[in-house]
């Protein structure tokens, strides 16, 4: 889940001289002293690291071979780039190098590194490292990044699953997390979260299903313990060793002071008093309006790009659309005009019912709304019914912004 320039440039440093240990591999089959690992990169401080990261490591004494393969990386220099990444039709690329250089830059990083020895004979341990080959092939190594589905750590899943077959049984029960994807990635989001209401409003209702032990695992912590519970070959443990290659320093606590809930509430306070008090002045004002309208407006108009224009799978069947509706936009600035027509009155009742009932049914609707959304939805409210019945008592101003 590496994903900033950063990360790309260590990873071609990664790769350099690669290529030559990749053919030793192939022309060597490997040792009996070979051995397989899952590595587990623990969340970092920036935003593309912020879930973690999972890699294969294969290590070969004989061979002087220590490598690893992960499945999260991408090319800045792809055609359309930025057109790709939005629509979901990025290739992101399966990428090897030293483990030692992983090494470093995580320690760099300051992100722990956990090794857990996998419990593989020499015949599945030679299938996983041809495997690994053979999709590292530049007509195979690329495939389409999706969050919940397809990804660095489901890549890593399914190749033991592929190998092994019934002969490796993942978890049945649930792993120690919260049951629905978006409250899995909230644990990540939670010390940002300003990013953590962002990426909570583009989820749809896939987020809010519930994931299945196996699925739990397209998180790199989940599939470190996943695989902690997995069995091979009957009741054998499939992790054979685990070890803590570097353990971080833990960073000092900061509670950020601004949160989005904390702002959205203070904006619901001065809402509520600056409609008492136009109303007790007898003064219509529409400008607070058009900002709150147009902005929510806009929001919808992304979020219905990203349900039907883009292949992100979580970002289809938005309930958020209820409140950040993209008519919002244009009927915002018709409240520029002196004179409001029935068709306006009518559609800012309509809105602030729905808002109500939205507010009202909070807790029951199929999809998982963040919480600092309710006070936004009440503001919303509040001023759609200011325009539709509370302005009608007070005398016109023939300047809205007045």
């Amino acid at each position: 889940m590496q994903m900033n320039k950063r990360s790309i440039f260590k990873l071609i440093i990664l790769c350099l001289g690669f290529l030559l240990v990749i053919q030793q591999s192939k022309a060597f089959p490997l040792s009996p002293q070979a051995k397989i690992s899952l590595i587990t990169v623990s969340p970092g401080a920036e935003l593309y690291s912020m879930y973690g990261h999972s890699a294969i490591r294969v290590v070969d004494p004989v061979q002087d071979m220590d490598v690893v393969f992960n499945y999260g990386t991408f090319d800045f220099n792809t055609p359309n780039f930025y057109i790709k990444f939005i629509q979901g039709k990025l290739p992101y690329n399966l990428s090897a190098g030293y483990f030692q250089q992983l090494l470093e830059n995580s320690q760099e990083d300051n992100r722990s590194v956990y090794e857990q020895v996998l419990n593989l004979n020499l015949q599945e341990k030679q299938w996983v490292m041809d495997f690994l080959e053979n999709n590292y092939l530049p007509e195979n190594r690329s495939y389409l990044y999706d969050f919940f589905y397809d990804n660095c750590a489901t890549r890593i899943r399914d190749v033991f699953k592929k190998g092994l077959g019934n002969k490796l049984i993942y978890p049945q029960t649930p792993l120690d997390g919260p049951p629905t994807f978006r409250q899995l990635v909230g644990i990540y989001q939670a010390p940002h979260p300003w990013v953590d209401l962002g990426i909570d409003l583009l989820m749809g209702l896939p987020a809010d299903k519930v994931a299945s032990p196996t699925q739990m695992m397209f998180l790199p912590d989940f599939l470190m313990q996943g695989f902690d519970k997995s069995r091979v070959g009957g009741m054998a443990p499939f992790v054979q060793s685990k070890q803590q290659l570097f353990k971080a320093t833990a960073p000092p606590a900061e509670a950020p002071l601004l949160t989005p809930s904390f702002i959205f509430w203070v904006l619901l306070v001065v809402v509520v008093l600056v409609t008492i008090l136009q109303i007790r002045q007898k003064a219509v004002s529409h400008a607070l309006d058009i900002v709150l309208f147009s902005l929510t407006g806009l929001l919808g108009i992304i979020l219905t790009f990203l349900w039907f224009g883009t292949d992100h799978q979580s970002f289809s069947q938005n309930l958020n659309i209820l409140w950040a509706f993209p008519l919002h936009l244009p009927v915002a600035f018709l409240l520029l005009k002196e004179k409001k027509s029935t068709f306006i009155k009518t559609y800012f009742l309509v809105t602030a019912a729905i808002l109500v009932l939205l507010a009202v049914s909070w807790k029951i609707l199929p999809q998982e709304f963040h919480p600092s959304v309710l006070p936004l939805v009440l503001t919303l409210a509040i001023r759609g019914w200011y325009i539709a019945k509370g302005s009608k008592k007070v005398k016109s101003s023939t300047n809205p912004y007045k």
